[in-house]
């Protein structure tokens, strides 16, 4: 009949019991608004170049089947200090530890320990179709301008668990919160409180699939193996006195970069990378106004890792 309206979809996502095992959806699970989904199957054609009295091909065949579906959700708290926003398990799959201080905090800051990131069994509802995928991990990327809330944007790849007719799920315990716009964010780099419009983050995750021929799909779930987190934001040029852009990218030196978005309790979003190195300069104008393009690597900032950026909702 050709009447799916593309305005008329939700994302469920859930933590699966048994890595690569499907877990049942419901609206519960479906309590993140979202923004741009899109979701793309991936399963390579197999063909079959046989030589003989024709030119005509042969029929393909259909190998392993993976799955990506990415989509945006906004930057907020949950709007109680201490209790986890839904975003939470996305972050989780994404290589995040969650540390829950009760009525007071929740802070996302990255593990590299495979047992502490869960995997998703993730679903989209269009209008009466579900695409699946089950045994998921993924990447963020968050962008922010002045005036504007946060985006965090998600990327999940993991085995494709079919496309199939299902009602679309109402989704139920949607947070009602209003995310906070990026502004009076007391930003800083290296103590110094540049004049910036934008900023961006991406933890540069590495996904692999975990190959399995005992698995229809040729896979049981995908790995977090390599991260390579790294940003950018727009500040106006400055005197060398006054901070000194080109000797700190030369020299390698490192500061602590900070922001946030203002808002209530629970719903106070501070950003802060400790370990911020510039990696790359560029001049530009906003406005007639001299600014540098700034990229710039989240560096380790311990011996140890996994300290390189923290979230904190309070």
């Amino acid at each position: 009949m050709g009447r799916i309206l593309s305005n008329r979809q939700v994302i469920a996502a859930k933590v699966e019991t048994t890595e690569g095992t499907a877990i049942s959806l419901a609206g519960a699970d479906a309590n993140n608004l979202i923004m741009e989904p899109k979701f793309e199957a991936d399963v390579p054609m197999y063909e079959r170049t046989f030589l003989d009295n024709s030119l005509s091909p042969q029929k393909a065949i259909a190998t392993t089947r993976l799955a990506r579906l990415s989509f945006k959700v906004e930057c907020k708290g949950s709007g109680t200090a201490g209790t986890a926003p839904a975003v939470g398990k996305l972050l989780r799959a994404c290589g995040f530890n969650e540390t829950v201080v009760a009525s007071t905090s929740v802070t996302y800051a990255p593990t590299s320990a495979l047992a502490n990131i869960p995997t998703l069994s993730i679903a989209k509802y269009k209008d009466g179709k579900r695409d699946g995928i089950k045994g998921c991990r993924g990447n963020v990327k968050y962008t922010a301008k002045a005036g504007e809330p946060g985006m965090f944007e998600f990327e999940f790849v993991g085995v494709y668990d079919g496309t199939t007719d299902v009602a679309i799920l109402t989704p139920s315990g949607v947070e009602t919160t209003v995310p906070v716009s990026l502004l009076s964010a007391t930003f800083s780099i290296a103590s110094f409180a540049a004049f910036v419009s934008q900023i961006t983050l991406d933890m540069g995750n590495q996904l692999t699939p975990r190959g399995d021929i005992n698995q229809a799909s040729g896979f049981i779930s995908t790995l977090l193996t390599k991260r390579n987190p790294k940003g950018s934001f727009d500040p106006e040029d400055e005197l060398v006195a006054t901070h000194d852009f080109y000797g700190r990218w030369l020299a390698g030196t490192t500061g602590a970069l900070t922001w946030k978005h203002q808002g209530s309790a629970g719903n106070i979003a501070t950003f802060t990378v400790p370990a911020c190195q510039y990696m790359k300069l560029g001049e530009a104008d906003r406005n007639g106004i001299a600014i540098l393009n700034s990229d710039f690597l989240m560096a380790r900032n311990s011996i140890g890792g996994d300290d390189e950026l923290s979230v904190a909702f309070t």
